[in-house]
């Protein structure tokens, strides 16, 4: 019985990770990505799977080779204050900010809205039941969110691969029209389908994620008897592959179900609409299900992405007040899950549609963080971990993922603007700035200084 469980430990394992990954995220992006790419499904969807699962893998490998135990520790080595800056606002984003109110939108927009409507009262109603048992379950947890999550996951998966074959059996349409739904490089499904795919992958958060969800992998490995590095690291690679293949074939399958889905909407200033509003990844996946399954395949969808959805919030909650609370001990568990729950509900009433919009500036800045992070960690050997190679490439990528995080957040809110040279500069000069990817030019040219001083003064003390 022991040598079946170790064989099978990475198959166990990687259906863990694929659990922890699989949220509201996964699911509404690449409809939404799909709807909007239609017939530049394959370059939109490539590029979306280099954010929303390579990046993850390497996340997790990342925790792994350098035997960290959450991200705070894996950026240690730029600098404490550093550190802790990155740790917080990483956990603010999967957490209270963005991830967790997303949790309650993507299901209320699933399975309530088009059931009961969006009037006030059913949106606070909603917000009382969901939050309310992501609070009570997080305060006091038990086994029912592991029950939750041990069999929800295999209904989630069966209802998905339903509505895929019918996508394949009576698609609501073909492969629609390209349509640019603005003007940033995130919108640019006709122009940038591949670009607009990576920049959409960074809303799924699993890139961020995977820093905190990685010391849950490496401790399940080691339940089965896993001791050393190299043995730590080949499950929990091995254990990434299983998880991030499933992702893919999830989100190629959804990305096509969008693209096949424009028939379903009405199409009106630029945009997709559904009842006078403009339409996420929930509706088109509620409507799909309501295409494909009839009234009752909408709701069994809506059933099962509410207890999907509210795992995730619970585990996200508790999560979030574990780690603040390691931060900040004079303050208790209790109270930072009370905060958390209490901030997250506000964000929730914003709507789907504002959550996701408001995470793209604090996105633009965490990402290229995250991604350098992952990449001189996997790389530490080649520099000998010289603190100096990290603080250089981290300070060079930060200067044009600031520009991008508040030029974006200029366009948002127009109350600020920037001025043209320095738009100029990061968009015309620097390279890849017109897609908002200028910081890997900035992040090349800090590593490579960084190096070069790092090899100079290890021959200086020769």
């Amino acid at each position: 019985m022991k040598h079946t469980t170790q064989k099978n430990k990475f198959l166990i394992i990687g259906f863990m990770l694929f659990a922890l990954f699989f949220g509201a995220g996964n699911l509404i992006f690449p409809a939404f990505l799909g709807i909007y790419s239609g017939g530049n499904i394959w370059p939109a969807v490539l590029g979306f799977l280099l954010t929303a699962v390579t990046l993850p893998l390497l996340g997790v490998i990342a925790i792994s080779y350098t035997g960290s135990t959450n991200p705070e520790e894996l950026a240690k080595p730029i600098a404490k204050p550093y550190a802790i800056f990155f740790s917080v606002a990483l956990y603010l984003s999967i957490g209270p900010f963005f991830a967790i109110p997303r949790t309650g939108a993507t299901s209320y927009s699933v399975g309530i809205a088009p059931i009961f409507g969006d009037s006030l009262l059913t949106k606070s109603l909603y917000a009382l039941v969901f939050f309310g048992i992501s609070y009570w379950l997080a305060i006091k947890p038990n086994k029912i969110a592991e029950r939750i999550g041990k069999y929800l996951t295999p209904a989630l998966l069966v209802v998905i691969a339903i509505l895929v074959i019918f996508s394949f059996i009576k698609p609501a349409g073909d492969l629609g029209t390209p349509i640019d739904i603005g003007t940033n490089v995130n919108e640019a499904f006709s122009r940038l389908p591949f670009v607009a795919g990576i920049i959409q992958g960074y809303g799924t958060m699993d890139a961020l994620a995977s820093l905190a969800f990685s010391i849950l992998v490496i401790n399940a490995a080691k339940s089965f008897g896993d001791q050393s590095n190299k043995e730590l690291a080949k499950t929990t690679m091995s254990s990434g592959v299983i998880a991030t293949i499933l992702l893919a074939l999830i989100y190629i399958f959804i990305t096509r179900i969008g693209a096949t889905s424009q028939s379903l909407f009405t199409f009106t200033d630029g945009q997709f609409m559904m009842n006078n509003s403009a339409i996420d990844g929930g509706h088109i996946l509620s409507q799909s299900a309501h295409y494909y399954l009839g009234q009752i395949g909408q709701i069994i969808l809506s059933i099962i992405i509410f207890l999907a959805c509210l795992t995730t919030s619970t585990g996200l909650i508790t999560a979030c007040a574990e780690y603040f609370n390691e931060l900040v001990p004079k303050i208790s568990y209790f109270v930072w899950v009370t905060l958390f729950t209490i901030i997250a509900t506000t964000f929730y009433f914003g709507g789907l549609a504002e959550i996701i919009n408001w995470s793209v500036p604090v996105l633009f800045l965490l990402y290229p963080l995250t991604i350098t992070l992952i990449f001189l960690s996997l790389t530490k050997e080649w520099f000998k971990g010289d603190r100096l190679v990290y603080q250089i490439t981290t300070a060079f990528t930060l200067i044009p993922a600031l520009y991008d995080a508040i030029s974006t957040l200029s366009g948002m809110t127009g109350f600020f603007t920037i001025s043209k040279g320095i738009k100029d500069f990061f968009t015309t000069v620097v390279p890849l700035g017109q897609y908002s990817m200028g910081w890997i030019s900035f992040a090349v040219v800090g590593f490579v200084i960084g190096f070069i001083i790092s090899l100079i003064k290890r021959n200086a003390n020769h």
